[in-house]
């Protein structure tokens, strides 16, 4: 809804999640239009979740019925609490099959000649994509341009025979994409404005142009995948999806004859990176029958945790070294932001810098990186923190033309945000986690990968992907409207990291 009063508009947005479906709806100051600070950019006034199980799988829609249901649900309880009706939802393609793929094009002139927009908008229409591939996102602030064998930062303006340009294209299978048109625009009869890349907005929000320009990562520990996100010179370098998150730890956790509920709430009271061969501490579990107690070791649950922690860090690093080309260099030096909702694991912050070496600066997203101070529900929870980057970037009023003046405060349903299984003694809570065996890479996207895989191996499985011919709903091309003498334009830092050092 847009009030031309107050200049500020709904937005929606749907975030696909493997432990839960996230819907936020958003109060927001129109483009361009509203000079607010940026605290005041937009305030949250609905927020809520559904269980993912059945419906979504390592962050890909896969049951189409269930899905519909579940987001049908969603949207009832929203109209209802804030008295308006949804028309159109921004949604999040994550999950299994997510990466970028490199493109090249280049262009040579008969004699010298000035680049214009029109040069670079006739190389970006040179690509050629993929069969059954999705191109989600593509943005030439994250392109490299070379005029003359030289590279430069904006080449528009600049004489040239000779023009280059590469850029990591975010891709997925086309299947993707159509399991969610399929399920917002045919069955629910929603408007679908192009898909939004969670990890690239949340990226966009928590590292500074300077970590890009150096090296630096922003890695999301989910439920069923870990997502990472590699930038150096300034641009992305790589987005990869590791089939492996916090559900893994639950589900190895079962070996200790537990059932997984009880894994899960072992995992999340008492678990820790933390290994003490000195610590003889035993826990009181409940058996698989549920009736009767029986108690297991701390320090083994603990090497379980360890263990797949381990492997997952190891490919992050092995993600990074071979974006840089050079085996074993996992360096850098613009440090590694962590967030998702397996990021609250105890210890994990520490873990990661030393697995990594040197002085590696490793930060959890929090309070610091968002000063908004009309959000703390998303902002103060993990799990929630692509949904408020998607929100900063939904541009699309959600609503039919009804009044909304009296939604001022985020609303939910009686139910909680996120169900509890388990509870820290710091009071942290985390999501409800179905345990599902993981595969390792994708063969197709990560095939040239050498990894460990020795630590709790007998846990994975292979997990088949169908594809189907690519389809054009991702927000590829969107941005070549605006004119690229603008886009090249020196962006304004949209970070919000903490100068405070670990």
């Amino acid at each position: 809804m847009m009030d031309s009063k107050d200049k500020k508009m709904m937005v929606a947005v749907l975030d696909f999640g493997s432990s839960a479906i996230k819907l936020a709806v958003a109060e927001k100051g129109i483009a361009g239009e509203i000079k607010a600070p940026r605290g005041d950019r937009f305030r949250v006034v609905y927020l809520d979740t559904e269980p993912s199980e059945g419906a979504v799988q390592r962050g890909v829609v896969f049951n189409l019925s269930e899905t519909s249901e579940k987001v049908r649900n969603l949207l009832a309880r929203a109209e209802e609490e804030i008295g308006v009706k949804l028309t159109n939802v921004y949604a999040s393609i994550s999950g299994q099959g997510l990466h970028s793929l490199l493109a090249k094009m280049s262009e040579e002139y008969a004699a010298p000649h000035e680049i214009t927009d029109q040069d670079i908008r006739g190389i970006w229409n040179a690509l050629d994509e993929e069969p059954d591939k999705l191109y989600l996102y593509s943005d030439p602030a994250f392109a490299r341009f070379v005029v003359n064998g030289s590279a430069v930062q904006r080449p528009v303006g600049v004489k040239a025979m000779r023009l280059e340009m590469s850029i990591q294209a975010v891709v997925t299978d086309a299947v993707v994409g159509d399991n969610v048109e399929e399920v917002l625009s045919r069955k629910l009869g929603l408007g679908l404005p192009p898909y939004l890349v969670g990890a690239i907005e949340l990226s966009k929000r928590v590292l500074t142009p300077e970590q890009k320009r150096i090296g630096s990562a922003m890695i999301d520990f989910g439920a069923e995948t870990t997502t990472v996100c590699y930038f150096n010179h300034g641009v992305l370098e790589s987005l990869r999806v590791i089939p492996m998150g916090g559900n893994q730890l639950t589900y190895d956790l079962t070996s200790l004859d537990i059932s997984p509920e009880e894994a899960e709430r072992i995992k999340l009271t008492s678990g820790s990176l933390t290994l003490d061969t000195s610590d003889k501490e035993e826990l009181t579990v409940k058996a698989p029958d549920m009736r009767t107690d029986k108690r297991i070791s701390r320090y083994k649950v603990n090497q379980f945790i360890e263990a797949r922690t381990r492997e997952i860090v190891d490919n992050i690093k092995a993600i990074v070294a071979r974006a840089k080309g050079a085996e074993n260099d996992y360096r850098l030096p613009g440090g590694i932001v962590i967030t998702g909702g397996a990021s609250q694991l105890t210890g994990l912050t520490d873990y990661v810098k030393q697995q990594f070496g040197g002085e590696l600066s490793v930060k959890q997203v929090g309070a610091g990186f968002f000063p908004d101070a009309n959000n703390e529900e998303l902002i103060n929870n993990p799990e929630f923190h692509c949904v408020y980057a998607l929100l900063y970037q939904a541009e699309e009023d959600a609503t039919l033309p009804v009044d909304i003046e009296q939604a001022t405060e985020i609303l939910t349903p009686d139910t909680p945000i996120v169900v509890a299984v388990g509870e820290r003694e710091d009071g942290k809570v985390a999501p409800v986690i179905t345990p599902t065996p993981a595969s390792l890479f994708d063969d197709e996207v990560m095939e040239e990968m050498e990894v460990d895989e020795t630590a709790a191996r007998a846990t994975a499985a292979a997990l088949k992907r169908g594809k189907k011919k690519a389809v054009k709903k991702g927000g590829f091309w969107g941005s070549l409207s605006k004119g690229f003498t603008e886009l090249f334009a020196m962006q304004e830092d949209e970070s919000q990291l903490s100068d405070d050092e670990d």
